[in-house]
C-alpha cells in the first residue's frame, strides 16, 4: 500500500502524530471507495473492514518492533511504560483521524445522490449520507432506545446512590463487553481489534458530524470525560492481547520472552480494566446529576494521563 510505503512502522513510532493523516485518508477512501461497487445495506460496515484492511499491516510492523523491545525490557521498568505510551499514541492518533475522516465526510456529502460527471450513457454519482452512515446511524438509534427505556438523568438533589450503580453497572457491562472483545480480536488476528476500533470511532464522528450540523457545536465536548478513559481502555486491551499474539508468531513459546511479554500484557490489561472503571463512573455521574464528582474524577484521569505522557 502507498500510505504503508511512505510512513513505515519505524517512522510512525518516531511521529505516531501521522497516523492522524493516515486514518482520515484511510477512512475517507474507503467510503468513497465502496459506493460504486457495492451497494447492499451493510456497505458501512466492508468501509470499515476497508480500513482494517489497510492499517492492519502497518500496525502489525509497529506491534512487531514494539514486541522485540518489550522482550528486551524488565517488568514495570521506566523504558516499559515509555514503550507501550508509544503504541497508546499509534492508536490514539489513527483513531482521531478516523473519527476525522467520518466527521468531515458527514458534513460534505449530499443527503441524496449527487451526479459529479454524466455522459450520454452513465453518471458518476458522489454517494448519499443515508448510504454510507446507515449502519453507524442504526447504533445511534440503539444507544438512544436504550437511553430512553432505562430512564433519564435527574437532578443531584433527587439522585440515590442506587440510580447510580444502576448506570455504572449498566455503563461498564457493555464496555467489558467492548474490551474482551477486542482482546480476542487482537489476541487471534494481532492487530484485529482496529475493526473493533475503527467502528467506535466511525460511530463517534457520525454523531459529532450530526451535532455540528444541528448547530449544537460544542455538545461532542461532552464525550471528552468519558470517551477518554473508554477509548483508553480499548486502546490498551488491544495492545496487550497484540503483544502476546505476535510473540506467540514468532514462535517464543516457553521462553523467558513470552513470560516477560505475558505478565507485562496482563499488567496492559489491567490498566485497560481500571480505565473502563474510570470511564463508566464519570459516564453514570453525569446521568444521575453527580456533576461534580465526574468533573473531578474526570479532571483526576486527565491529569494524570498528561503527566504519564509528558514524562515520557
Amino acid at each position: 500500500m502507498v500510505l504503508e510505503a511512505l510512513l513505515g512502522g519505524k517512522q510512525v513510532i518516531k511521529k505516531p502524530y501521522l497516523m492522524l493523516f493516515f486514518g482520515l485518508v484511510v477512512s475517507v477512501c474507503s467510503n468513497l471507495i465502496i459506493y460504486p461497487f457495492f451497494r447492499g445495506e451493510n456497505a458501512g460496515l466492508l468501509a470499515i473492514a476497508f480500513i482494517t484492511i489497510a492499517s492492519m499491516p502497518l500496525i502489525h510492523n509497529v506491534l512487531l518492533r514494539e514486541e522485540k523491545a518489550e522482550a528486551r525490557v524488565p517488568v514495570l521498568c521506566e523504558k516499559f511504560f515509555e514503550r507501550n505510551v508509544e503504541l497508546i499514541q499509534v492508536y490514539s492518533y489513527m483513531t482521531m483521524g478516523v473519527i476525522a475522516g467520518y466527521v468531515i465526510l458527514y458534513l460534505t456529502l449530499p443527503e441524496s445522490d449527487y451526479a459529479l460527471v454524466c455522459s450520454s450513457k452513465s453518471c458518476i454519482y458522489l454517494p448519499n449520507k443515508g448510504y454510507i452512515f446507515s449502519e453507524q446511524q442504526k447504533a445511534l438509534d440503539y444507544v438512544a432506545n436504550v437511553a430512553a427505556k432505562t430512564g433519564k438523568a435527574v437532578d443531584s438533589e433527587e439522585a440515590t446512590f442506587g440510580e447510580f450503580f444502576y448506570w455504572f453497572s449498566l455503563i461498564f457491562e457493555n464496555n467489558f463487553g467492548v474490551l474482551v472483545v477486542a482482546l480476542i480480536m487482537s489476541f487471534v488476528f494481532g492487530a484485529g481489534a482496529i475493526f473493533l476500533i475503527g467502528w467506535n470511532a466511525s460511530v463517534v464522528g457520525t454523531w459529532v458530524g450530526q451535532t455540528i450540523m444541528a448547530k449544537d457545536h460544542f455538545k461532542f465536548l461532552g464525550l471528552i470525560p468519558h470517551g477518554v478513559p473508554e477509548f483508553m481502555g480499548y486502546f490498551l486491551g488491544a495492545i496487550g492481547g497484540a503483544l502476546i499474539s505476535v510473540a506467540v508468531t514468532r514462535k517464543k513459546l516457553f521462553t523467558k520472552e513470552i513470560e516477560r511479554i505475558t505478565i507485562d500484557s496482563f499488567i496492559i490489561i489491567a490498566a485497560a480494566v481500571i480505565s473502563l472503571l474510570v470511564g463508566a463512573a464519570i459516564e453514570a455521574a453525569s446521568k444521575v446529576g453527580y456533576d461534580l464528582f465526574a468533573f473531578s474524577l474526570s479532571l483526576i484521569y486527565l491529569l494524570v494521563l498528561a503527566f504519564m505522557i509528558i514524562r515520557m
